[in-house]
């Protein structure tokens, strides 16, 4: 039996970085395979240029060494901000990757570097990871003679529900692009003739806003399950996001924040943090901090921010048996804590996952057994399953 781990968005930039991940560095250590997903390409090369003016976290190696020190072993580069500055940051983040002994996936020199799966063969069991994002800015995504990150891209339309009304608030529907969904799906069944265990890891979502899904998620999530992934691991959105059932296969919408620092030069009053706080106080109604605090918390935008988890899954006779997570608290100094689920803390990381994945018309349910939280299906028909299910006809 073999044990793999996977853990949710990361940016380090601190003095001693190593000590991050000091309170999870055995768990992560512990496993056979751990997983993580990079929001930043760690360089000293590249050039902001490309990166237009979405205050991005600049090149800083400082916080590099908090990954090997982790023990992670494959890295997900298919993020939103791994483009921030350029072409020749990423590769040369890629390539100090693999010479430090992990294994960066879902992002390349072209297309079909970025679509390329990482497959590690644990004790005789082949363990295979994918990696898209649905939430690039134009640019960022890898074509053919250009590199960027594997793209899942999604398609929004915004219909007015009282069209003689202006100023009415609308519906919001999004679809997965076509072409996109196809290359995923061909890229799951190729692996899956390689692999006992396909991972499928999505930077995708509605950040930000608690419990919500966006229409296009389960459409790709079902899509590559029933192409033969076993396991989906959601990140972006930055808090913890319901969890679904799928044919017993575990739907992982958001694992949340893990570390998140601010980085140098990410500070300041510039015109499109304005604008960023502009929206958030017009439209993103959970958030619990005053607009003019965003982005300045250590940690992330919110409350829910304090609420993570180690995701689990254990293989025994080349499948998946069980899948579970451990409650994580990120303390004061940005560090992932894990909690016991008895521990109150730990009942809080629960009840908030439980509330989102109720609030989420999500099947999934959450048994505390020791210090992890197993997950299993309540049933087999909730709301996002039977939309989806007419909306094929």
């Amino acid at each position: 039996m073999l044990s793999v781990v996977a853990v949710g968005d990361v940016r380090v930039y601190r003095d001693e970085p190593e000590n991050t991940f000091v309170h999870v560095r055995d768990i992560i250590k512990g496993a056979d395979i751990a997983f993580c997903q990079s929001e930043s390409a760690y360089s000293d090369k590249g050039s902001m240029g490309s990166s237009g003016p979405r205050g991005a976290a600049p090149i800083d190696l400082r916080g590099y060494p908090a990954f090997a020190a982790a023990g992670f072993d494959v890295v997900s580069m298919a993020s939103n901000h791994i483009m921030d500055w350029g072409r020749d940051a990423l590769l040369d983040a890629i390539d100090r990757m693999r010479r430090d002994g992990m294994h960066p996936v879902g992002a390349g020199k072209d297309i079909e570097e970025a679509r390329q799966p990482v497959i590690l063969d644990s004790n005789g069991t082949k363990i295979a990871f994918l990696a898209y994002c649905s939430v690039a800015p134009v640019g960022y995504y890898a074509v053919p003679r250009r590199a960027g990150v594997a793209p899942m891209r999604g398609i929004t339309h915004y219909e007015m529900l009282e069209n003689d009304q202006p100023g009415t608030p609308c519906e919001i529907m999004s679809w997965p692009l076509p072409r996109d969904l196809k290359s995923l799906v061909d890229d799951v069944r190729r692996v899956r003739q390689q692999a006992d265990v396909v991972a499928v890891s999505l930077h995708w979502g509605v950040h930000f806003i608690r419990a919500m899904i966006a229409d296009y998620q389960p459409v790709v999530a079902h899509a590559a399950i029933d192409a033969g992934a076993d396991i989906i691991i959601g990140h972006h959105p930055h808090i913890l996001k319901g969890v679904e059932m799928y044919k017993g296969k575990a739907i992982f919408y958001s694992i949340g924040n893990f570390a998140i620092d601010k980085a140098a030069g990410m500070a300041g009053d510039t015109p499109w943090k304005r604008t960023r706080q502009r929206i958030f106080k017009e439209h993103y109604h959970v958030v619990e901090h005053e607009p003019e605090a965003m982005g300045d918390a250590i940690g992330g935008f919110q409350d829910d921010r304090q609420y993570s988890m180690i995701a689990k899954f254990t293989v025994d006779s080349k499948r998946i048996n069980q899948v579970s997570y451990i409650p994580i608290i990120i303390n004061q100094q940005n560090q992932p804590v894990p909690v016991s689920p008895s521990d109150i803390k730990g009942q809080e990381v629960t009840r908030y996952l439980e509330d989102v994945t109720r609030e989420a018309d999500l099947n999934a349910t959450f048994r505390a057994v020791g210090n992890e939280v197993i997950i299993e299906a309540r049933d087999e028909g909730s709301k996002q399953m039977k939309k989806q299910a007419a909306a094929h006809g």
